[in-house]
């Protein structure tokens, strides 16, 4: 049944006058965003991924879709939307409803880098999303070809200062983690190395067996099979502590760089707007999941560490220090998309 406005609170007073009745008409006016939140999930939800399926990163969104599932009550759909460095997918979410189901697996480049790069985003990074959990982190090693001269980060960091701009490093991306990681790096140890950019993770890391370039900065999972099979050398790894699957292998703050972390993540992220205790669910949910053994089995032995935020508010605070880390080494190092 359907009241008009003045029917509406003629209800309401009468109902009033009878304690007995107070009750009832307290849950008849509950919020709907709090009663949607009561009943969530009751269908599937969609996670987009802004990465090519086949990924590191895909795979970590694919791998908490099979935990979640059982946690929330229903399956969890990966959607693969690649392209424009993450713009294609993440900006697809922003034109979702913000019901809690179509999650967004935001990355240090949706979120982070690309903010600070692209003057003409088809999203706001800040305004347009809420935070939930981060799911993973991913640091980088330095890398060196077998037949380098240089066994320790110490002897990179010489080499270079005594011929400035002589050593080449690669670049697989504009922006990527690698870049970053590579310039806050050089920055920070005053050393000026060149720059040669590449279309792509894969060309870069062939050159380097070839010493056509003198040192490359990568994700751990992308190297941890040219490292064991001896095709590359390493000397340092970004992490703030080293990583289960290269326990021997310094940090480049143990190696001389105290404080220095440089490393890439991806996290749950949901429209703006979504009701507070659909995202707080999620929350919830996705720090059940960081607990399992399977998971954190699987990608901590590729250089992979499972890591979940306390809460959303936690997921968004690492957010606002992570953008100012990398507008730092962005302005400091000149770093612009042509």
């Amino acid at each position: 049944m359907m009241f008009y406005e003045s029917s509406r609170r003629a209800f309401v007073a009468a109902a009033a006058r009878y304690t007995g009745l107070v009750a009832a008409l307290a849950m008849a006016l509950v919020p709907f965003p709090a009663a949607h939140a009561a009943g969530y999930p009751d269908r599937p939800i969609r996670l987009v991924v802004p990465i090519a399926a086949g990924s590191a990163t895909d795979a970590v969104a694919r791998a908490y879709a099979q935990e979640l599932a059982p946690i929330l009550g229903q399956p969890i759909i990966v959607e693969n939307l690649p392209g424009a460095n993450g713009t294609i997918g993440t900006s697809n979410v922003k034109r979702a409803p913000a019901d809690g189901y179509t999650l967004l697996l935001g990355t240090i480049g949706t979120h982070s880098v690309n903010p600070l790069l692209y003057k003409n985003l088809p999203y706001d990074a800040v305004k347009d999303y809420t935070p939930v959990s981060i799911l993973s982190k991913v640091s980088n090693v330095i890398v060196v070809p077998a037949t380098s001269p240089y066994r320790t980060l110490q002897d990179l960091v010489a080499a270079a200062k005594k011929a400035p701009h002589t050593l080449n490093y690669g670049t697989p991306t504009v922006g990527s983690s690698s870049q970053l990681a590579t310039e806050m790096f050089r920055v920070r140890a005053g050393i000026d190395l060149a720059n040669i950019p590449y279309n792509g993770p894969s060309q870069a890391a062939i050159d380097l067996i070839a010493d056509r370039i003198q040192v490359l900065f990568d994700p751990v999972i992308n190297e941890l099979g040219n490292i064991r099979s001896g095709k590359v050398r390493v000397l340092a790894q970004t992490a703030s502590q080293r990583v289960p699957a290269l326990p021997d292998v310094p940090t480049v703050a143990q190696a001389g760089y105290p404080g220095f972390e440089a490393s890439g993540w991806n996290g749950i992220m949901v429209r703006a707007g979504t009701p507070a205790a659909v995202v707080e669910k999620l929350s919830a949910a996705i720090r059940q999941a960081g607990q399992s053994q399977k998971l954190r089995t699987i990608f901590e032995g590729q250089g992979v560490e499972i890591v979940t935020s306390p809460s959303p508010q936690d997921f968004n605070e690492f957010l606002v220090q992570d953008r100012k880390k990398w507008a730092r080494v962005i302005e400091e190092s000149h770093i612009a998309v042509e």
